[in-house]
């Protein structure tokens, strides 16, 4: 046998050609279906449609499966393709459109044709009810009886039909679709959602995070589709239409598109507490989705037991511990480079709540700052990682950067002594609550609060910002103005943010004359009186169980709710400097560089003042001597110092001996 007689090997196709011709041949065989019983004799017999192979499964055939088509109606789509797809077929229907009783000089088929020329056909077909119209597989508009109005096949499910990638026009902007992705880190939650979504259409996991990070929730989603091998629809609450009958239409476009796309949905909220018109639409939306869906930042299960026909799953989503989001933020490195940032990165993840994310860039930050120097990597590290987790706070609160430290305090040493000790817990707060078990054996009542009790000036919020740069943190003072509000609701709101965004950097809050704030709950006699002492005690709680440090500073101690005295650990009270104390203050106001001439600090300290009002006559009397063009001597000061009692409403009592 001569090598030019053997068979010549079949070309392999891919699916998409072998469905087209697949699709090709279903089309020549209704062709020669249609010509037979319009007894069109010059038409050429078609063959039967080819049978599909075991490995192979056309378009038309999945999506009689996926949604339950019956012969008629499978062949309906098949009719409604054929005329937008294959020529000879379209002209034929013109032909026997003409011929019909109607007479309609059209190419596009009928529901009473297709009834009289296709196999088994019913009626309820046609209903809005059955999948050819429920899920607009096919469009039947028009001014005629339904049964005469012209079929058109959809857009979205011709291109299905055809192998081409596509996506509903009407859920493009709307909605993103992201492939099925790797499944790492594979973790128990990703595969108990997956088991909860691949167990029927109404399955709906929901999820949650303390803080309201969307980030660690999306990943928790992607790894659970990675689960399930499907493909997400990605779709924001925000940018859903407000009119509900557009929400159902959506509903069922999504529906229709993850059938399509072997996809599930994957909705994102806002936090609530934000967004509560698109929380509204977005509970709206699932009560009309039909198939497994994932909420992000999902509302309370109270807002949610409306979707009584779904079964539910609920998960709050924790951070990747810093242990794993150390060993991510190591790879690549050289073995020396991994040691000693690992020594560094150690105590600053355990305080710092630092994104897996943002922690690669503290790394390549950190290492190009101190050449990889072992001693210099602790407290870069620290330092990158402090401001990394700033985040939304700065917009929330006053962020003081404190230059001010233990031996620039004018304090009694019981007070320092008091003001040391918190220092220390905030420096060794891992080691107690963590290494020592603490934090396991009692979940509640780990923040730290501290009230300065003292008159005005007398260096309470000096002393907050010492124990801020002992500790190497954040010092935040909260306007009371942008907290509290009138409005019934809203100071609860105000805190929960607060509060949220300072979770993650572990900053130090430093209310500023909080008896405005933090007063005696009152008797109630209207409602104003009753959400009044609501936002109290919700304050009490979030104190409570805030792991930083929270520092209130008041000017009368008496005026505090007791309640709230019970869950301070450290009163701090600041008494009013004597005159040793007033005379040390006074020689400190004035710089190295500052001109100063011949100036009576005992006369001066004599001066019932506290250390606010001798910084400000010290610097007013610095800008007195500069005007003047010499040096700050005596007379300067004591024209601040008629200044500062004229101020203070108080008479001038003279300097000297």
């Amino acid at each position: 046998m001569n090598m030019h007689d053997r068979p010549q090997a079949q070309p392999v196709l891919d699916w998409a050609s072998r469905n087209q011709h697949w699709l090709a041949a279903q089309f020549a065989a209704l062709r020669g279906r249609l010509a037979r019983q319009l007894r069109d004799t010059s038409a050429n017999a078609e063959p039967p449609p080819p049978e599909c192979a075991d490995d192979f499964e056309p378009a038309l055939e999945a999506l009689t499966k996926l949604f339950g088509l019956s012969a008629f109606e499978r062949d309906v789509v098949l009719l409604a393709a054929g005329v937008e797809l294959d020529s000879a077929l379209r002209r034929l229907v013109g032909v026997a459109m003409a011929q019909a009783p109607e007479a309609i000089a059209s190419t596009q088929p009928t529901f009473n044709f297709a009834m009289q020329m296709l196999s088994e056909p019913h009626w309820d077909a046609l209903s809005p009810l059955r999948p050819l119209r429920r899920w607009r597989l096919i469009a039947c508009e028009g001014r005629e009886a339904p049964p005469r109005r012209p079929i058109q096949i959809d857009e979205r499910v011709l291109h299905y039909l055809t192998g081409l990638p596509a996506m509903d026009a009407r859920l493009i902007g709307l909605v993103r679709c992201e492939p099925v992705g790797s499944i790492e880190p594979d973790t128990p939650q990703a595969n108990t959602i997956a088991h909860a979504l691949g167990t029927g259409a109404a399955a709906l996991a929901t999820l949650g995070h303390a803080r309201g990070e969307i980030e660690p929730q999306r990943d928790l989603a992607r790894a659970a589709l990675a689960c399930l091998g499907a493909n997400g629809l990605w779709l924001h609450a925000r940018d859903l239409p407000h009119d509900p009958r557009e929400l159902a239409e959506i509903a069922r476009l999504l529906d229709r598109e993850a059938a399509l796309s072997d996809a599930i949905i994957a909705l994102e909220l806002d936090r609530p507490i934000e967004a509560a018109d698109a929380e509204a639409h977005a509970m709206t939306l699932l009560a009309h989705l039909m198939g497994p869906a994932i909420v992000l930042n999902a509302p309370e299960p109270a807002r949610l037991s409306r979707l009584r026909q779904r079964r539910m799953l609920r998960l709050q989503v924790a951070d990747a511990p810093a242990a794993a989001r150390q060993v991510a933020a190591l790879r690549g490195l050289t073995r020396e480079q991994a040691a000693a940032l690992a020594a560094a990165l150690r105590p600053a993840l355990r305080q710092f709540d630092v994104p897996a994310a943002d922690l690669r860039l503290v790394v390549t930050e950190a290492l190009a700052e101190t050449q990889a120097d072992p001693a210099l990597l602790g407290p870069a590290v620290w330092r990158l990682c402090r401001a990394a987790v700033r985040g939304g706070l700065d917009t929330l609160a006053q962020r003081i950067d404190s230059r001010v430290g233990f031996d620039d305090l004018v304090a009694p040493p019981v007070v320092t002594a008091q003001l040391r000790a918190i220092a220390n817990e905030l420096q060794h707060r891992p080691r107690v609550h963590g290494d020592w078990g603490f934090a396991a054996h009692n979940g509640r009542g780990l923040g730290t609060a501290a009230l300065f009790a003292g008159e005005s000036g007398t260096g309470k919020t000096y002393a907050a910002e010492a124990i801020a740069s002992a500790a190497a943190l954040d010092l935040y003072r909260i306007d009371l103005a942008s907290v509290v509000s009138k409005y019934i609701g809203e100071t609860e709101k105000n805190l929960s943010r607060l509060f949220e965004a300072a979770e993650t950097s572990g900053a130090i809050l430093l209310f500023d004359e909080a008896d405005a704030l933090f007063g005696k709950r009152s008797e109630v006699r209207d409602s104003h009186d009753r959400f009044a002492n609501i936002e109290i005690a919700y304050l009490l709680q979030r104190i409570e169980t805030y792991r930083g440090l929270v520092i209130l500073t008041t000017n009368m101690k008496s005026a505090l709710d007791r309640a709230f005295l019970r869950r301070i650990r450290y009163v701090v009270q600041f008494p009013y400097p004597d005159a040793a104390a007033r005379e040390t203050l006074w020689r400190m106001q004035f710089p190295s560089d500052a001109p100063l001439g011949e100036v009576d600090f005992a006369g001066l300290a004599r001066l019932q003042l506290t250390g606010g009002n001798i910084r400000a006559i010290a610097l007013n009397a610095a800008f007195l001597a500069a005007a003047g063009g010499g040096r700050i001597e005596q007379d300067a000061i004591n024209a601040a110092v008629r200044a500062e009692f004229s101020k203070l409403e108080r008479p001038w009592p003279g300097v000297g001996p």
